[in-house]
């Protein structure tokens, strides 16, 4: 193996392995915060050890990986969603999995088509639309949730755009049940958007007050729509959010009640209502497990009231605060049923932490398969393809994410590891330049461009400026103290004893490393003209 070979592969940055699946991690943000009591009480309800399941061999995610790929060739979003494969040796209900890839891909309204029909003067022509969506929901298996769908979709976040749409639908159309219901689950969006993210203790007044007006806006909506139609289900879903927010449990309780009076099946309220029973609503785990047990009365009916039997594990694996192997065991205990997206999306992040290839690019793509505008789960999978050479999967799904947003650097640099892994140099050093160039404090793509100009055709005044750069911006990190021993050792060039001398002075910490202890002493054998070049210093984690 040549002498810079490892920083090809990923060995500057030797300190840890989850270097191949680096990504920057942005946090999702949860339906609303808790105080800091609420969680205090909830962690400690139950103190019993988690479960624990059976990890994945590598095998059994080669297999995965293959059966995966065939499905996600298919056009079609609902026939790919359903032609794809469960988690190896789980017991996943049939019904269910075919019951969430219905409600997840069904055809819809689009905000866009409700934004031009209401443009257009055609408000009428719309509340038949949503009217024939909840007659639909009511009545037809494969059209289970739609309203609910439309409403996620189309008014689920706090926008101008949005307001000024549904306050014009409820001018053309005063006595349309849908345009006020929508208004009011708006209005609780934007309420929720007014609270902010932080912890009730540390929320301005400023910002409560807004909250209360607006909710008290959306209550006033909500109550008006039902008044006019009682079986918009989504309205008494963002009823029961508003009771958790502000107006109170017995509020949000009440609605979902009526709710499931209308529609007893229904989904989104179970799920609403599960939300309300968490502890650190004021519920309990033996809440949760009560709304689970009333939902299995109609599952059925909807069998994707079964999902929500495993809410309570997955609420104490998220309270946990656990080691990442520890929750990844759970994980795969508790998704041994089917979950929602989100929970697959959490335990694939859970397996990243954990260094856990086979889990990781398994449950991110079963989060995938249910919505694939998961972002950072797509990226993430990027690194887990390319642990397991699938390099030509691994790149289109880069160059699709690079087609959709030109200046993704975090899909640049996961196309860069591909192509670099792949030993496809100019590719590899085309990317990793656009991403250091997108962000010049960037110092893992720095470092793996350093990697490709050593590589690619010996550019050792390209890789001695990279070099140099790291140990400017941060002389505490090991991979510019790396790459200058190795082009020092293998150019060579002058230095190379006070790099050694660097190197052992401030990262040789662990005098039972036999790993770095060999590689001092192969480099301190270089500068004594006993051996040439510099040897693999491994990657370990």
């Amino acid at each position: 193996m040549k002498a810079w070979h490892w920083l090809l592969v990923g060995v500057v940055g030797w300190l840890a392995i989850a270097g191949l699946f680096w990504v920057a991690k942005t946090e999702l943000a949860h339906f609303s915060l808790i105080n800091e009591e609420r969680a205090a009480s909830a962690r400690d309800e139950d103190n019993t050890p988690l479960p624990k399941g059976h990890p994945f061999t590598r095998v059994e995610a080669n297999t995965f990986l293959d059966a995966a790929e065939h499905a996600e060739k298919i056009a079609d979003p609902l026939q790919r969603c359903l032609a794809y494969p469960d988690p190896p040796g789980s017991h996943w209900d049939h019904a269910t999995v075919v019951a969430y890839c219905k409600y997840r891909y069904q055809p819809t309204i689009t905000f866009e088509q409700v934004k031009q029909m209401v443009q257009s003067g055609r408000a009428r022509e719309l509340d038949r639309m949503f009217d024939a969506a909840l007659r639909a929901q009511m009545t037809d298996p494969d059209a289970r949730g739609r309203l609910d769908r439309i409403f996620i979709n189309d008014f689920g976040e706090a926008s101008f755009e949005i307001r000024s749409t549904l306050d014009a639908w409820k001018r053309q159309s005063p006595d349309s049940a849908f345009a006020w219901a929508a208004s009011g689950y708006e209005y609780d969006r934007m309420a929720v958007d007014a609270r902010g993210d932080k912890y009730i203790s540390k929320t301005p007044q400023s910002a409560i007050d807004a909250m209360d007006r607006l909710a008290q806006q959306a209550d006033a909506d909500l109550k008006h729509a039902l008044a006019l139609n009682p079986k918009i289900t989504p309205a008494y879903a963002a009823m029961v959010s508003l009771g958790g927010m502000t107006l109170g449990n017995g509020y949000a309780l009440d609605a979902a009640r009526r709710g499931l009076a209308q529609e007893p099946e229904d989904f989104y309220i179970y799920e609403k209502w599960m939300w309300l029973s968490q502890p650190n609503w004021g519920g309990s785990l033996a809440a949760m497990t009560a709304v689970a047990d009333d939902a299995q009365k109609h599952a059925d009916r909807n069998p994707l009231l079964r999902m929500l039997a495993f809410d309570r594990g997955l609420y104490r694996i998220d309270r946990c605060k656990c080691a990442p192997a520890v929750a990844l065991s759970a994980y795969e205990a508790v998704l041994d049923g089917l979950p929602g997206y989100q929970a697959l999306a959490d335990a694939g992040s859970t397996a990243k932490d954990a260094s856990d290839a086979s889990a990781m690019t398994i449950w991110l793509s079963e989060a995938l398969r249910f919505n694939p505008d998961l972002h950072d789960a797509r990226l993430d999978r990027i690194y887990g393809l390319v642990e397991f050479d699938v390099f030509p999967w691994a790149i289109a799904e880069a160059d699709t994410m690079i087609a959709r947003s030109p200046d993704d650097e975090y899909a640049i640099k996961a196309r860069g590891w591909a192509y670099m892994t792949e030993n496809d140099l100019p590719q590899a050093e085309r990317d990793f330049k656009t991403a250091t160039e997108l962000d010049p404090d960037d110092m893992w793509a720095l470092s793996r461009l350093g990697g490709v100009y050593l590589q690619h055709g010996q550019q050792w005044d390209k890789a001695w400026d990279v070099a140099s750069r790291l140990v400017e911006k941060d002389p505490g990190h090991l991979d510019g103290w790396v790459m200058r021993a190795t082009i020092q050792a293998q150019q060579p060039r002058p230095g190379l004893k006070e790099t050694a001398d660097y190197l052992e002075s401030h990262f040789y910490t662990d005098r039972k490393n036999l790993q770095f202890n060999a590689y001092i002493a192969h480099l301190r054998a270089v500068i004594q003209g006993k051996t040439q070049g510099t040897m693999v210093l491994e990657s370990h984690g």
